[in-house]
């Protein structure tokens, strides 16, 4: 016990080097919602995802670089996976993303994204899920690349857009300010939003660079631009989700002294710069840049750290468990302040409406009330069950959480 104490402890001192400052409170009087610990004991869980060809089954990812199973809420004790060996997990590194193949059904594979080696690398790997979603192997290299020495700002969530691509959100390799200017340097994959497709092989001599880039990405044929670049400008979007009825991307992209801020990007539409280190959320910064491009695209929520200091992006409720005047609710959570909070969501011409803090319900309290010594204290992932109900992984505690009426 001892040393999972000092353990957690270490981690909280780790993270907060995702964003610094204080934290505050203000905005729309919250609706009541409640949790429930449905698992305990798990060592650094980083995210909850649903199994997609069978629903009693859903997967927590472990830092350190394992999987667990729960059947039907049930934490089994026999990993899925344990790649401990090949993850590294100084400073905010580790197993960070779990994506499930468009094609799952009949193919089994699974893609996970983890810091490796020495120097450090982003890798995303291939594994093959057996029939029963019990166990995974045949480790396949699909993409990597080299990190700075720096051991924060590697990004987080990867996820297969409406159109079938991987796509994989990266931060700026850590170290303030992007003193490198790699969120907007176009021979960097560093602080962008990349776009490959597992399926092909544009490298065939190249046994760890296993894919395609898709031809209609926005820079392929441009000289001095990597062709999987998607877009510029992202500091670290540890948390981000594809919204199933809209196919629209929410990035919660981590500040660094002043803002938080959530992007709302409509599905295709890439070529955009999210600003990312010429500016935070809105404001212009002291950094020199310059910007790769202009116009900056606006996100459609920013927050000071008088409210929260580090943005865990979420999804779109439409659950049927909660409040129904919650449906259609961002929800999202702020790992240094242990928030839960949820703003209004809109689309006007495709793109999301200006959403104020303001407006915005901190659930945080009621939620509290009923965990006792298991209250929030480092959400890393907001998600859905088989129900679309909302699943919290908290680091610190070493839970899964469900938020109910």
């Amino acid at each position: 016990m001892l040393v999972r104490l000092r353990t957690v402890g270490f981690l909280l001192l780790v993270l907060i080097c995702l964003a610094c400052g204080g934290s505050g409170g203000g905005g729309t009087p919250a609706i009541a919602i409640h949790a429930q610990v449905i698992a305990s004991g798990i060592d650094q869980p980083m995210m909850y995802i649903v199994n997609p060809a069978d629903s009693t089954q859903a997967y927590v990812v472990e830092r350190p670089g394992r999987i667990r199973l729960m059947t039907n809420d049930v934490l089994q004790s026999t990993n899925v996976l344990d790649i401990t060996g090949s993850v590294v997990t100084s400073g905010e590194c580790g197993l960070l993303g779990m994506a499930f193949d468009p094609n799952f059904s009949s193919n089994h594979y699974v893609y996970l994204h983890y810091n490796g080696g020495s120097p450090i690398e982003t890798r995303i790997v291939r594994f093959t899920m057996n029939g029963a979603g019990t166990s995974m192997g045949s480790a396949f290299p699909i993409f990597s690349f080299q990190q700075p020495t720096t051991t924060n700002h590697k990004g987080g969530s990867i996820n297969f857009g409406s159109d079938g691509k991987l796509y994989l959100m990266t931060g700026d390799g850590g170290g303030g300010n992007d003193p490198n200017n790699y969120a907007q340097t176009p021979t960097s994959f560093l602080g962008k939003v990349l776009r490959i497709d597992p399926s092909g092989d544009d490298f065939p001599a190249d046994p760890n660079q296993n894919y395609s880039v898709p031809a209609d990405n926005p820079w392929v044929g441009t000289a001095g631009v990597n062709p999987e670049i998607w877009d510029f400008g992202m500091r670290n979007p540890f948390r981000w989700s594809v919204d199933p009825v809209t196919g629209g991307f929410l990035i919660a992209d981590v500040g660094q002294d002043a803002y938080e801020e959530v992007d709302y990007e409509p599905a295709g539409h890439g070529h955009r710069n999210y600003g990312w280190s010429v500016r935070e959320g809105v404001v212009d910064t002291t950094n020199p840049g310059p910007a790769y491009f202009t116009p900056l695209t606006n996100p459609f929520l920013t927050y000071s750290h008088a409210f929260g200091e580090t943005v865990i992006g979420g999804f779109i409720y439409r659950g049927t468990a909660l409040d129904p005047a919650l449906a259609g609710r961002y929800f999202f959570a702020d790992y240094i302040t242990a928030k839960i909070v949820s703003v209004p969501f809109s689309l006007s011409g495709g793109e999301a409406v200006t959403t104020s803090i303001n407006s915005a319900m901190d659930h945080t309290a009621s939620i509290n009330i009923g965990l006792g010594v298991n209250s929030i204290s480092g959400p890393v992932s907001v998600s859905p069950d088989k129900n679309g109900e909302i699943m919290i992984c908290d680091l610190n505690r070493g839970t899964v959480v469900r938020l109910i009426p």
